[in-house]
């Protein structure tokens, strides 16, 4: 069954945002920063995005584990903007629920996000984006952060500080290295030795740590294996926790076990360690077309 939700309606267009200004409040930077024609509406922040990424399997205008990186943005964004002052500050992502609906826009269509506050405190922050293509409901992602200021997170990560990592000439992220690939008692894993510092361009300055939504999108692509080499799918489910970072340097390990079948609907446990770390697990839903038989 392919979730419903009502079409997006039109607005007029809002006045847009000084990227310069916003990126001085939060913690990313280009090329993982990839936001554009920032706006706010009401309380609500407005950003555009396209699919960095070749192709794959996944069906859609975007992977989901890239328009999640774009809509955790977009979220923090919206807590940044709602500060009363223009500090900067870390919002790192410590739970995110993902509701994606069929998509028939062609891959790299531009997509439009709306990011708006949920909850917003000192220490913590709860952001909600929906993001549309062609007119039509995407995704839904609902994202939990962790505030931190910039001394407390300077002091709490003193022992990563890279001074030498700043300013990545990138124009987007590059991909992972390939690493090794295996399939054991049903459980894909992929085990990549270092992470090179360029995979972590822009998260953080100074502080080369991979993004969640990259753990995510390695996750998602093991679990796709399961469904056979090439096999379309796309993405109505996943939760993900994230209990750590795993870091420029580090040795890491993905994981993805299929536990349940429903109809076209396969679900998966998923998790990734790094140095014998466990740095974040998934529950993933991936789900077969509907014109699509193996």
């Amino acid at each position: 069954m392919v979730p419903s939700a009502s079409p997006v309606l039109c607005r007029p267009t809002s006045p847009r945002l000084d990227a310069h200004d916003l990126l001085g409040r939060i913690c990313v930077r280009p090329p993982y920063f990839a936001l554009d024609a920032l706006r706010r509406e009401d309380q609500d922040l407005l950003a555009e995005v396209q699919a960095e990424l070749p192709p794959s399997a996944e069906l859609g205008p975007i992977q989901g584990a890239e328009l999640s990186r774009h809509a955790a943005i977009a979220g923090l964004c919206a807590a940044a903007l709602a500060q009363p002052d223009d500090q900067r500050r870390y919002y790192l992502a410590q739970r995110a629920a993902y509701q994606g609906f069929a998509s028939h826009a062609p891959y790299g269509a531009r997509i439009t996000l709306r990011a708006g506050l949920l909850d917003l405190t000192r220490r913590e922050a709860t952001a909600r984006i929906q993001a549309s293509a062609a007119g039509q409901p995407l995704a839904e992602v609902e994202v939990q952060y962790t505030i931190l200021t910039d001394n407390a997170f300077a002091r709490l990560f003193r022992s990563r500080e890279r001074p030498d990592f700043v300013g990545q000439p990138l124009d987007r992220m590059p991909p992972l290295p390939a690493g090794e690939l295996s399939l054991e008692d049903g459980t894909w894993t992929r085990h990549i030795a270092e992470v090179p510092a360029a995979a972590c361009a822009g998260h953080f300055e100074r502080y080369p740590a991979m993004p969640v939504a990259i753990l995510m999108g390695q996750l998602s692509q093991l679990a796709g294996l399961s469904l056979g080499e090439g096999a379309p799918f796309w993405i109505p489910q996943a939760s993900v926790e994230a209990h750590d970072f795993c870091w420029a340097g580090e040795s890491v390990t993905f994981g993805a076990r299929a536990t349940a079948q429903e109809g076209e609907r396969h679900l998966f446990a998923c998790q990734a360690v790094a140095s014998e770390r466990t740095v974040g697990r998934m529950q993933l839903t991936l789900q077969r077309p509907a014109d699509h038989r193996p």
